[in-house]
């Protein structure tokens, strides 16, 4: 194998396949990036066997091969790299990378053993702005968390139709659905239950990105990137998929509210940053709705550092109505919607609340209160 690369574009696959996650495993070969030539493209491809990435360049090959040398090695030797051309090319089982006043060589593996990594074959696939779908998967990959008694709650539930694609994530305290109303051309409908590892993957590797395709494939999802010099593959994006069915979340969502108010996004978001900082051990915070008045009252109380209590106005409707959440929560629902105002809508004071843009109709936030006794 031998072949001549710009080292920005070595830089940019070396920085792609960087951005998965290495897993303690018995493994060795899992520790090592496999790079092949074939044509007039190189390749890199890593893998943790759970998800996978392989980025592609176009190169000047002179001839065809393969090796497998340690990530690590030759993520920590980038940055170290002269500008320019270098030749790289496979001695017995070793790489040696070279400039004119460069040169390494790191020591390989046999290729033979690297993992075989799945690639999409005739499965139906939508296109979509890339930067926008990660951005969007961004507002629910905190929600999650590991459940081994309900493995189908540990990651993001994805729903794509004809109408478009929507996206969910619930820890049991809370829920969040997302939107993309966009006409995609599918068949027929699909769901999947993304891991929370891989929507992080995917949003550092195809965030900024203008176009991907998704493959809808029925335990894998595939996500794929163009180069823009010619329509080829750039990166392709593998990840494992959860088996079981997501909860019917639509059957718990409150169907009437006593009490609604509509806030100024920025003004409660920094009201409730200055009161988390006398929480509780808990963090909980207390809010009073008062209707007749048209403002909120909030109290934060710590006995170790003091409290705090504060007011701000509010358009309310409704009863009034007494209710504590953790303040961590409540800032994860409300930095998600980015209109100017917000809508709150409350049941009762140990029942679900629920965080909406003013406007628009393709995000909610659902929340538990804090019980107090």
């Amino acid at each position: 194998m031998k072949f001549y690369l710009i080292s920005e574009k070595l830089k940019e696959g070396l920085s792609i396949i960087s951005r998965l996650s290495l897993k303690k495993l018995a493994l060795p070969i899992l520790e090592n990036v496999l790079m092949k030539t074939e044509k007039n493209f190189v390749s890199f491809s890593f893998t943790n066997l759970e998800t996978a990435v392989i980025w592609q360049s176009l190169a000047k090959i002179e001839k065809e091969g393969k090796c497998c040398v340690k990530r690590k090695v030759l993520v920590d030797l980038f940055s170290f790299l002269p500008e320019g051309k270098i030749t790289i090319e496979k001695e017995n089982s070793d790489l040696c990378l070279k400039t004119s006043s460069f040169s390494t060589k790191i020591k390989g593996v046999n290729p033979e053993e690297f993992p075989v990594i799945p690639r999409p074959k005739e499965e139906e696939f939508v296109e979509i702005e890339g930067n926008f779908f990660c951005e969007t998967l961004k507002k629910l990959f905190t929600l999650p968390s590991p459940s081994l008694a309900r493995p189908e709650i540990s990651g993001i539930y994805l729903s794509f139709s004809p109408q478009g694609i929507v996206f969910a994530a619930t820890d049991s305290f809370r829920l969040a659905e997302k939107k993309i109303i966009q006409k995609l051309e599918i068949s027929k409908d699909y769901s999947l239950i993304l891991p929370q590892v891989a929507a992080r993957e995917i949003f550092n590797i195809f965030g900024g990105r203008e176009r991907i395709k998704i493959y809808l494939s029925p335990n894998q999802i595939f996500i794929e990137s163009r180069m823009k010099e010619i329509d080829w593959p750039e990166i392709l994006y593998t990840a494992r998929l959860i088996e079981g069915e997501y909860p019917n979340y639509q059957e718990i969502l409150p169907k009437k509210f006593e009490t609604e108010a509509k806030v100024d996004t920025l003004l409660f978001l920094k009201t409730i940053k200055a009161a988390s900082i006398f929480s509780s051990k808990i963090n909980e915070i207390k809010f009073k709705f008062l209707p007749k008045e048209n403002k909120i009252k909030i109290l934060a109380q710590n006995p170790d550092l003091g409290q705090m209590e504060s007011e701000m106005p509010a358009q309310i409707k409704g009863k009034e109505i007494q209710i504590s959440f953790n303040y961590k929560f409540l800032i994860d629902g409300i930095s998600s919607i980015e209109e100017k105002q917000i809508q709150i809508l409350l049941t009762k004071p140990d029942g679900p609340a629920m965080l909406k843009p003013l406007e628009s109709q393709d995000y909610f936030y659902l929340l538990m209160p804090i019980k107090t006794s």
